[in-house]
């Protein structure tokens, strides 16, 4: 009877033992499974934090875009603000907000107003981003300061202003250039008929039927892989080449300056007669002095340009000097090239900033525009515009002036 209570007392202890290890494996299951669904909840917070920032500076991108553009009250001059008329710049409780849902479901919302201290130039934006997950609502809050300057950014005030491109894309040789150079690089506008965001130029096809149209189901030739036969779309022939010109993109040259040609942004240089019958330019305080400025710039959207040689944009500042050497500034988005490059530019900001008018700010005039009510501007200027279609003879009078200085000067 002492031996069988025994062994059966060894077989009670086995079971203990396991059910002991079992709760230890549990022990340890619902450790890792903790572990883990911390893990995922962590994981969404640190997801709806990035959203509630991404949606936030969103907002202030947006808002930027209004200020630089339309704006939702139709003003298109920067003086658009959520603020209400009678707030106090200062109190924060008369704000009014501006809202916009994002497709993502997430949204911001807008508090565009003046800074107050009596500088109107400076705006303050606050844009708060809201991400949502099930019943989780966070929110991000940026604020950023900005300062409104005007410029005239017309494509009649620059020395060069450039669309599509031009012939070789080049400026070389003894090219002396003052004033602003704004060169674009944008491709011909084109109605997206597919909507795939790309110009289809009349994919090769078989004329089966000899119909001389493609019918459905003729073989084509696929050359953009997009699984259907594209037709031509229709364009806008800016330069009259009878083929689309795409827009530049960053290997190619938008502008190629070379030997001594350069970017001014005062009239050194020029032969004394021309100078003397050109006004003075405007002035302005730079550096604690007073001096002559044409205030250029250079902006180059699409494309590189590439110095080389002797070739400059802008000059280096000589304090004491009457005139403003450097440019100031320069916004070129695909670099620089040439064997000087960035080295021989000299600019107010430096040669790293990309091209800063976004998109649809500045466009390059063509007479086919649409001229409302004319079909085009062409068309305007047809019907608007003295037509001479007899023979001219022109006579010329030359006569001389002298200014204060006692400089002669001959027309």
């Amino acid at each position: 009877m002492t031996v069988r209570a025994i062994i059966n007392s060894n077989k009670g202890s086995g079971m203990v033992v396991g059910l002991f290890t079992l709760l230890i494996l549990s022990a340890f299951g619902l450790s890792f499974l903790s572990v883990a669904m911390s893990a995922v909840v962590s994981a969404k917070r640190t997801d709806i934090s990035a959203r509630a920032l991404q949606a936030a500076e969103a907002g202030v991108e947006r808002a930027i875009s209004y200020l630089r553009g339309t704006a939702p009250n139709g003003t298109a001059d920067g003086s658009w603000r959520t603020q209400h008329p009678s707030a106090n710049p200062n109190n924060h409780i008369a704000d009014t907000f501006w809202s916009e849902d994002l497709p993502n479901g997430d949204s911001f919302q807008l508090c565009v107003r003046d800074a107050g201290g009596g500088d109107a130039t400076k705006i303050v934006i606050t844009s708060t981003g809201i991400a949502h997950f099930g019943d989780a609502t966070t929110t991000k809050t940026i604020r950023v300061l900005l300062e409104r300057a005007v410029e005239n950014v017309s494509p009649w005030n620059n020395v060069i202003f450039g669309g599509v491109g031009q012939a070789g894309r080049s400026i070389n040789g003894n090219v002396k250039m003052r004033g602003p150079v704004h060169l674009l690089g944008d491709g011909e506008s084109f109605t997206d008929i597919d909507g795939d965001g790309k110009w289809d130029d009349n994919e090769p096809y078989t004329d089966s039927n000899s119909n001389g149209q493609y019918d459905v189901g003729e073989p084509f030739t696929d050359v953009d892989g997009d699984g259907h036969r594209d037709a031509r779309e229709p364009f806008i022939d800016v330069n009259g080449n009878g083929t689309r010109d795409p827009a530049l993109t960053v290997t190619d040259i938008a502008e190629e300056i070379s030997g001594n040609a350069d970017v001014g942004t005062n009239y050194n240089g020029m032969p004394v007669k021309l100078r003397n019958k050109i006004p003075n330019p405007p002035t302005k305080l730079f550096g604690g002095e007073n001096v002559e400025t044409l205030s250029a710039k250079l902006r180059v959207k699409h494309g590189k340009v590439n110095i080389s040689g002797s070739a400059c944009a802008g000059y280096p500042n000589i304090p004491g000097n009457s005139v403003k050497e450097t440019l100031d500034g320069v916004y070129v988005s695909d670099g620089w090239g040439g064997n000087k490059g960035a080295s021989s530019v000299y600019s107010d900001n430096g040669a790293a900033h990309g091209y800063d008018l976004g998109d649809g700010v500045v466009k390059f005039p063509a007479l086919i525009d649409p001229y409302p009510p004319y079909a085009t501007y062409a068309d305007y200027l047809a019907d608007n515009s003295l037509t001479i279609t007899g023979p001219l003879s022109f006579s010329t009078t030359s006569f001389s002036l002298s200014d204060d200085k006692g400089n002669s000067i001959t027309y």
